[in-house]
């Protein structure tokens, strides 16, 4: 099916190029993908340039709401979320959004990422404790974008960093109990320091889970905190 990289031209040799390689990519978001970080970084790019059309600068007034609402309601992140619709609406207040495109392309054709996506696209889960709690070695590159399975929702435009993900995963079977999975995505323990605090995030980081084990037989305990 047609896409907005489609009907684009004039192109330079290099943006042509990057065109013709996110056409001919499978779409899936993996972290060790580069073709994936190529993607994120027009879109992006598109996203900003929207955003920085004169006929959306009314919209780029922060609203009088209360400052904890402002991340959802801000331009840049409205755009990055819609963007799938807004280039597939039948008008976009008159902005041409072909030309927008076409230089998003050529801004990263200049300037490709270096990496993969999983080296932009990192877990930043919000805290309310210091950096105490921070994993060893940082957190880790993730799989995945908005609107799909592995949901790890970065806002385009401003940054790939994802603060938003599954929160849980879980199977419960009802005929054997036994039988249930869970995961979640640091550990069953949120005390840093705790060999659980971190035990279950390679698990939950591949789309696996962990068994429920609630037989007291099988279970130890291991401290009174």
């Amino acid at each position: 099916p047609p896409t907005p990289l489609t009907p684009l031209t004039p192109l330079t040799p290099e943006a042509a190029a990057l065109r013709d390689r996110i056409l001919a990519w499978d779409r899936r978001m993996d972290a060790d993908s580069t073709d994936a970080a190529a993607y994120a970084a027009v879109r992006a790019a598109v996203v900003r340039r929207l955003a920085a059309h004169p006929v959306l600068a009314p919209a780029s007034v922060p609203p009088a709401y209360p400052e904890v609402l402002l991340p959802w309601l801000a331009l840049v992140p409205r755009l990055g979320h819609a963007l799938e619709h807004l280039l597939r609406a039948e008008d976009l207040y008159g902005i041409d959004r072909a030309a927008a495109v076409r230089a998003a392309l050529e801004e990263v054709a200049a300037s490709p990422p270096s990496g993969t996506w999983g080296d932009t696209h990192r877990l930043a889960p919000w805290r309310a404790l210091p950096d105490t709690a921070t994993a060893p070695g940082g957190e880790p590159g993730l799989s995945g974008d908005h609107d799909c399975v592995l949901c790890t929702s970065p806002v385009p435009g401003l940054t790939d960093r994802a603060a938003r993900g599954p929160a849980a995963r879980y199977v419960w079977d009802l005929a054997d109990r036994a039988n249930s999975r869970w995961v979640v995505p640091h550990g069953a323990s949120g005390l840093p320091g705790s060999p659980h605090h971190h035990d279950q995030q390679p698990l939950w980081l591949g789309g696996e889970l962990a068994p429920v084990v609630t037989d007291f037989d099988r279970l130890t305990k291991e401290s009174d905190d």
